[in-house]
């Protein structure tokens, strides 16, 4: 009994991980498309950050997007999300 659940609770850590990596990819991604697309403008940093469910279904809307050929598709709310956590902002003495 015990057994089994060790291994039950082992599989879902490796979802987990696995979703976790999954993530941190298709992040990755969006970063290097930012780099790439022009946007006009900036981005909207001052939106509120995402709950992990909500960047969760966005990324992997955008994703599904972006393979089916909507290449220009852009989310402001998630962009921004991911560029708040992820790329510090510059001081202004720097």
């Amino acid at each position: 009994m015990a057994e089994e659940k060790f291994v039950q609770i082992a599989g879902m850590q490796e979802d987990i991980d696995r979703q976790r990596a999954w993530e941190a990819a298709a992040e990755d991604c969006v970063l290097a498309r930012i780099d790439h697309l022009r946007i006009f403008g900036g981005l909207p940093r001052h939106l509120p950050p995402l709950t992990e469910q909500q960047r969760r279904d966005r990324l992997k809307l955008l994703m599904k997007l972006w393979s089916s050929g909507c290449t220009c598709v852009v989310d402001e709310a998630l962009f921004a999300d991911i560029i708040n956590r992820r790329r510090p902002k510059r001081s202004a003495t720097a």
